[in-house]
This record gives structure tokens, C-alpha cells and sequence, in this order.
């Protein structure tokens, strides 16, 4: 038997994504968003999962997306461990838990954006769509990267 991935799905915009199932700590359903003055905007704000204060980081705003639309039903929390941090992904909607023999795992696709490339780890090809999979430590090594260049601008 082959090496399998076990993969979290969710959409964003139309976009068939997914975290390795290892990284995903656990899913909410909306949350009350605390907001962050001075955040760089991709910090949608912060949530209060039970008595621990998480990071809610809009995925949308960190893939270039269009904003949810007002009649859009709220965002799903995907918590996501760092260390000992918990960071709360912002997405439209969860799907299945997928599970892919790692053989048919290929690089991203040269048609995504230059900008966002990195933050995928590769993806799996479906018979009617492309799972990305998502790079959950660069994208927080982004998140931490755009927050703390938000606040030396902000700063100075």
C-alpha cells in the first residue's frame, strides 16, 4: 500500500482548498471577531475559543480574494496550530476529510498567481477540480511577516 495524505477541505471564492489533516487543531462555526486596532488587514480580528484568545486571520484578504459579499453566510473557523499558538483560518465553507495516495501529490500549477504561489505546498488533481494544499507554516510565517511590517509602517 502507498503513502496516504489525509487532507481537511474547504472553499474559499470558488477555490477547492485543503490543510493536511495533522496541522487542523479544530473547526468552529462563526465566532464573534474582536477587532484589532492597528492590525494589518488581514487580521479579521480576534476570537475567544474557551478562555484562550486566537488570531483570526481573513483568507480571502491574504489570497488577493474578493470580500464575502454581505448576504454570504459568515466565515468558518479552521484553527490551525503554530508551537504552542493557535491561529484561526478564516474560510467559506469546510468539506470532507479527503484521503490521497501522496504519489499523485504535483507542485502548484503554473497558473497560480506569483504572489500566493508559496502558500501552497503542492496539489492533488480530481476529476472535476484541483485541490490546493495549503502550506500552513509559510502561510503563518506570511501572516507574521505582513502583521509585523503593518505595525513598523504604522510606527514610524
Amino acid at each position: 500500500m502507498s503513502d496516504v495524505e489525509t487532507i481537511c477541505t474547504f472553499t474559499l471564492d470558488g477555490l477547492f482548498l485543503g490543510i493536511n489533516v495533522s496541522e487542523v487543531h479544530e473547526v468552529l462555526s462563526a465566532q464573534t471577531l474582536t477587532p484589532v486596532p492597528l492590525a494589518n488587514s488581514i487580521v479579521a480580528g480576534l476570537i475567544n475559543m474557551r478562555g484562550q484568545i486566537v488570531s483570526a486571520v481573513d483568507l480571502r484578504r491574504m489570497l488577493y480574494l474578493p470580500p464575502r459579499t454581505d448576504d454570504a453566510p459568515p466565515p468558518v473557523n479552521v484553527i490551525v496550530r503554530n508551537g504552542h499558538d493557535l491561529l484561526s483560518l478564516l474560510v467559506d465553507q469546510v468539506g470532507d476529510v479527503l484521503e490521497f495516495e501522496s504519489r499523485l501529490f504535483t507542485p502548484p500549477p503554473d497558473t497560480t498567481p506569483g504572489e500566493t504561489r508559496n502558500l501552497f505546498r503542492g496539489a492533488y488533481q480530481l476529476p472535476r477540480q484541483l485541490l490546493l494544499v495549503f502550506d500552513t507554516n509559510r502561510a503563518i510565517e506570511a501572516i507574521m511577516s505582513r502583521a509585523g511590517s503593518k505595525r513598523s509602517r504604522d510606527v514610524t
